[in-house]
């Protein structure tokens, strides 16, 4: 009984050192920490980018310049983004897409959409994308391609 104590205690010893050590910085694992620290340096530089784009975008649908608001959308979805930032990147086409329709342009973010659609790779992402572009078949008095969207998001997400 009391070898065992005494090997629970050496352990607990063991790897309370082995943090002390770690948190000090005596020891460093260099590759996991680079990989780390590069990814989410990256990741804020692609934020940084795509909000900047974003205004613009925004900017240019102000100036009734579509167009080129359009390609400038198209922009901010073709950064290099990791999956989990999708639900991000879908409230972001949401906020286009308005942008658009509100300029009385829903054509353009049905192209958007439809355009960066592929990019997305959850089920989730591609239901909230199909039902976006339902909406705008909707406002675009075009009933059978928006019966048509809304029929396959609910599919993807489990419906019949």
């Amino acid at each position: 009984m009391r070898s065992r104590k005494s090997a629970n205690a050496t352990a607990k010893t063991a790897a309370a050192s082995l943090l002390a050590i770690l948190f000090m910085g005596a020891f460093r694992i260099p590759s996991l920490c680079a990989i780390q620290t590069d990814g989410f340096a990256s990741l804020q530089k692609t934020k940084r980018m795509a909000e900047a784009q974003h205004e613009i975008v925004v900017l240019l649908i102000k100036k009734k310049q579509y167009e080129e608001a359009a390609a400038g959308a198209n922009k901010i979805f073709e950064l290099k983004w990791t999956e989990d930032q999708e639900p991000l990147l879908v409230r972001e086409m949401r906020n286009l897409t308005d942008q658009f329709l509100a300029s009385g342009r829903a054509s353009l973010g049905l192209q958007l959409v439809e355009r960066n659609f592929g990019r997305f790779k959850r089920p989730s992402s591609r239901a909230a994308l199909l039902k976006e572009m339902g909406y705008l078949h909707k406002k675009m008095n075009q009933p059978d391609k928006a019966l048509d969207c809304f029929k396959k998001a609910l599919n993807l997400e489990g419906g019949k």
